[in-house]
């Protein structure tokens, strides 16, 4: 699995998109694979998981099995863990099959697996500044950032 998350990283996640104003979904994604910034692994329970990262890293991706967890109950523990762990400047993304988001017509999931990805609050709302100062916003809809970036700022 985690040779599939690679490749969908290189063939999707780092490559420009038309509908998204020519940008990549994640236009850090490329360099902090390439600079050994992201620890993918299988999880084994999500609040263990995120309790073991020695942050030696930016980024740490859990993959979980997909029947593990519907998409309902991976969305509350996010929301569980994110409550918990946003005060300690650590914030939780997910991304479920059953929990499809779309950007400007673009889907944006993995889909082959539930992923929790977990990264340095402060850090990712900084980068999420500077690209939203450069337009990487301007092909978003307000509920679409609203879903995925405004929530972090509370």
């Amino acid at each position: 699995m985690q040779e599939k998350i690679i490749q969908w990283m290189q063939d999707f996640v780092e490559k420009p998109n038309p509908k998204l104003g020519n940008w990549a979904p994640c236009p850090y994604a490329r360099a902090a694979r390439i600079n050994n910034q992201i620890n993918i692994q299988q999880g084994t329970t999500p609040l263990i998981d995120i309790e073991s990262i020695n942050w030696k890293q930016e980024v740490y991706v859990f993959w979980y099995p997909t029947a593990q967890y519907t998409g309902l109950e991976f969305s509350q523990l996010t929301k569980d863990l994110n409550e918990m762990y946003m005060p300690a400047d650590i914030v939780i993304l997910e991304d479920h099959p059953d929990l499809v988001e779309t950007v400007n017509g673009v889907n944006m999931n993995f889909g082959e697996s539930a992923l929790l990805i977990a990264q340095r609050l402060g850090s990712l709302n900084a980068a999420a500044d500077k690209i939203r100062d450069k337009g990487y916003y301007d092909h978003w809809s307000k509920e679409e950032i609203d879903s995925v970036v405004t929530w972090r700022y509370k």
